[in-house]
């Protein structure tokens, strides 16, 4: 649903744990006045303002400097996976949910100091009150601790080089394994861009970030419309880059709710998107074989993390839904030339004179290709082609040409895959399967 994508989005800012802890706080302090009507007034226990005061002054002033701490250490690592690995890759270390997590129980335990606090020093709190007000500061305190302990394993590693890449590959990941599920979000493959379709453009420019299909086909089935959805999440929609393309009788209205079925914003999203995190991973690749830095072993890991994403994404089992469903909207599918192009082309283009990483990029065409021969023959074969181009390019020193040679013809002329056209793996071939039916 829009509605959850939207909500969703919300829910990984930085500010929605700390702003839910802080309310939490506060409902914590009035819970424990008003719960005090169901205990007696007597207690065997009886604890004291100043006792409790005490505590929760302690809590707040260290509170106050280890949650301005964390801040500072979370925007250093932001500062620094920005110009270490790729600037995309920053708003996944923002939605870190240990880190929000930490800063959220620090601003959480200081809110409710300052709130306790303010409450003692009026007189809001009976002996009852007291008591539960005193039991809550021992379950604060507990969750400070864990908090503390969590961020101190946190900031060994955030933002670094190889947990970026860690990250981005299982956002990539899971955007995969989903289009592999669904390769067209249920809708069909024919194409609806028939003889007097009209296009439907977006009211402002921007990135597809997600599409509701069941509602685009609601849309069909009243109008007697056939739609066939151009830009998949991650297009960029403008004035010359429809939304869709409809064939039949459309109505100002009908344009208009199409248009409200797509989200569009000003960034592309890793949820609906996988080409992004591959976009993402070789943006990190590339900064680190650019003269400046010079690491070709992060541009390897950055081969490696791809090679497990195409393989999972080749071995996902296709999901399950209705043969009817979104019968009347259409799209094109995500091929392996696009993957392949997108995966590997900055990597070859940026590292075709080091001859450890091409020799590396032959070994994860190798590897892709075993996985799934029928599916990526042509486009391994194809890159391999482009990397064998560059290399001789680029490289200067013969046996090392020599070396690459060796392993981008093996690619190429093996088992005369490059003259076939590649079949579909049965992960991309359930829509047409349910099409059929």
């Amino acid at each position: 649903m829009k509605s959850a994508f939207k909500l969703n989005q919300i829910i990984r800012k930085m500010w929605f744990l700390p702003t839910m802890f802080a309310a939490g706080a506060i409902a914590t302090v009035a819970t424990a006045h008003y719960s005090a009507a169901l205990l007696p007034q007597e207690l065997p226990i009886d604890i004291s303002e100043s006792a409790i005061e005490d505590i929760l002054t302690i809590i707040g002033s260290s509170m106050l400097a280890v949650a301005t701490f964390a801040l500072a250490t979370m925007v250093n690592a932001l500062s620094g996976a920005s110009q270490g690995t790729s600037p995309r890759a920053v708003r996944l270390i923002a939605e870190d949910r240990t880190a929000q997590a930490s800063i959220s129980a620090f601003v959480g335990a200081f809110l409710f100091s300052v709130v306790g606090i303010i409450a003692l020093s009026g007189g809001f709190f009976t002996a009852s009150g007291r008591l539960i007000l005193f039991a809550a500061t021992i379950v604060v305190v507990a969750l400070v601790v864990g908090a503390l302990i969590r961020w101190i394993n946190k900031i060994s590693s955030i933002g670094q080089v190889g947990e970026t890449i860690e990250r981005v590959e299982a956002a990539t990941t899971a955007a995969f394994c989903e289009i592999a599920r669904t390769p067209l979000f249920g809708c069909c493959e024919r194409e609806a861009a028939q003889h007097g379709a009209v296009a439907v453009h977006a009211d402002r420019v921007g990135f597809v970030q997600h599409l509701e299909p069941a509602e685009l086909q609601k849309i069909a089935e009243e109008d007697d419309l056939w739609i066939h959805v151009v830009a998949r999440p991650g297009i960029y929609a403008t004035r010359a880059q429809p939304l869709a393309m409809v064939a039949g009788p459309v109505t100002e209205g009908a344009r208009r709710r199409i248009r409200d079925a797509f989200v569009v914003g000003r960034n592309r999203t890793f949820d609906h998107d996988p080409l992004y995190g591959l976009v993402v991973l070789n943006e990190i690749a590339s900064r680190a074989l650019s003269p400046g830095v010079n690491d070709p072993g992060t541009a390897i890991g950055v081969i490696h993390a791809q090679i497990r994403i195409l393989d999972t994404w080749m071995t996902e089992k296709p999901g399950q839904r209705p043969a009817a469903a979104f019968s009347r909207v259409s799209m094109r599918r995500i091929t392996p030339q696009d993957v392949m192009t997108v995966a590997f082309r900055p990597i070859v283009r940026d590292g075709a004179g080091n001859v450890e990483v091409c020799l590396e990029v032959c070994e994860a065409l190798q590897a892709i290709r075993a996985a799934a021969p029928h599916v990526f023959g042509r486009a391994v074969a194809e890159t391999a082609v482009d990397l064998l181009a560059r290399a001789r390019s680029d490289m200067s020193h013969p046996p090392d040409l020599r070396a690459v040679e060796q392993a981008a013809a093996a690619l190429v002329h093996a088992d005369g895959t490059a003259g076939h056209a590649p079949a579909r793996h049965p992960a991309l071939d359930f829509e047409d399967r349910r099409g059929a039916e």
